[in-house]
């Protein structure tokens, strides 16, 4: 849900990195643009999704990119699948964003509820059109998450499962603010600064569902994230694996903002 809060949070993020680190960050997004206008996934290749984190690694670094290019590639888009609809709307959205002059571009605006009624069930996460994750997608505020909900407030990302998933309960979280679930999300934070799985997007979000509903972490992370770093100025999903990529930047922005 790239809104106002979630770019601010990024922006944040991206304030408390050295100068040096700013620079080789801008160097590597502006490079890492495909000559079609498409930003590449892990194998070189433009993809839509990854477009998506590419864009708005531009937009908080203020790396030089081809928008015109990008633009034209998103006109004729048509991804069938929930995943990457949000990633083409939000990123058509950052677009326009980046098209206004600076001093407007931070003027209050609100990420808009996006339905896509033609989508089978197939075509949503867990092919679960009301599932945490799928509604977070979406924007969708509106629908009962209720049935996702375990007593502990953690969330499932299945209907009457037991086992709680981190990604679901920091969807919910900032879809519907609640003290328990929030309390319950805090507490699966290891001592290492890292949420369950160990690797960045899980603790990112779960810092950010946290730091939007007015909670702050128990634990530093800032050890976790110098460990996810890489010299390119990306960031690494776990600690382990040596490249980064644009997608887990971001969320290493994300949580460096929601921890500030």
């Amino acid at each position: 849900m790239f809104d106002l809060d979630f770019l601010k949070t990024c922006t944040a993020g991206f304030g408390r990195m050295t100068d040096e680190a700013q620079a080789v960050l801008r160097q590597t997004v502006s490079l890492a643009q495909k000559p079609d206008g498409l930003f590449p996934d892990r194998g070189g290749h433009g993809d839509l999704y990854y477009t998506l984190f590419g864009l708005c690694l531009a937009y908080l670094s203020g790396a030089t990119v081809d928008r015109d290019a990008c633009a034209r590639m998103l006109e004729h888009a048509g991804p069938a699948d929930l995943v990457h609809r949000a990633a083409l709307a939000h990123s058509r959205n950052l677009l326009k964003l980046m098209a206004l002059p600076r001093a407007v571009q931070h003027l209050p605006f609100s990420a808009p509820r996006l339905d896509f009624p033609d989508l089978p069930d197939s075509a949503f996460p867990q092919g679960d059109r009301y599932s945490p994750y799928s509604c977070f997608l979406r924007n969708d505020t509106a629908t009962d998450l209720a049935p996702y909900r375990l007593p502990s407030g953690l969330y499932s990302n299945l209907k009457g499962a037991s086992e709680y998933g981190v990604a679901a309960t920091a969807a919910a979280l900032c879809l519907h603010p609640d003290e328990t679930t929030a309390s319950a999300l805090a507490a699966l934070q290891a001592p290492d600064g890292a949420f369950p799985g160990g690797d960045l997007l899980s603790t990112a979000v779960s810092l950010y569902a946290l730091h939007r509903t007015g909670h702050a972490a128990e634990y530093d992370v800032r050890d976790f994230l110098s460990g996810c770093f890489r010299p390119t100025g990306l960031f690494a999903a776990v600690p382990a694996d040596p490249f980064g990529d644009l997608e887990y930047t971001v969320y290493g922005l994300l949580a460096m903002g929601a921890t500030a």
